[in-house]
């Protein structure tokens, strides 16, 4: 990766953080079709997959990021901050809550359920 790519984002404190960055950096290449953050926690990395609308513009961000792509998708092995998503709020569902169609807790929260 690109140290200039690396550096603006090793500094993100959280996935929101992270996300916002990641998505800024695909700006320029247009709109994000997927787009999958996987923190390894052990290792103080998060892995990044990224997928364009436009499957012709990803290895122009590829080049652009110093990375790689395969499989139709830009892919970064970011090193973050051993506190990396300290305090954030994750929310658990039980496989079979998910398999029935049920609502999110933060969902229900955001629509004053």
């Amino acid at each position: 990766m690109k140290p200039e790519v690396l550096e603006k984002l090793r500094e993100a404190r959280d996935f929101h953080a992270l996300t916002k960055a990641v998505l800024g950096l695909c700006e320029p290449f247009g709109p994000v079709h997927s787009f999958r953050l996987i923190h390894n926690r052990g290792a103080h990395r998060v892995a990044c997959f990224i997928e364009l609308e436009s499957p012709r513009l990803q290895p122009a961000l590829a080049r652009a990021l110093g990375t790689g792509a395969a499989s139709g998708m830009v892919s970064m092995d970011i090193p973050v901050r051993p506190d990396f998503g300290d305090g954030a709020k994750v929310v658990a569902l039980a496989p079979s809550a998910m398999a029935a169609g049920a609502t999110p807790p933060a969902a229900q929260a955001r629509a004053g359920r």
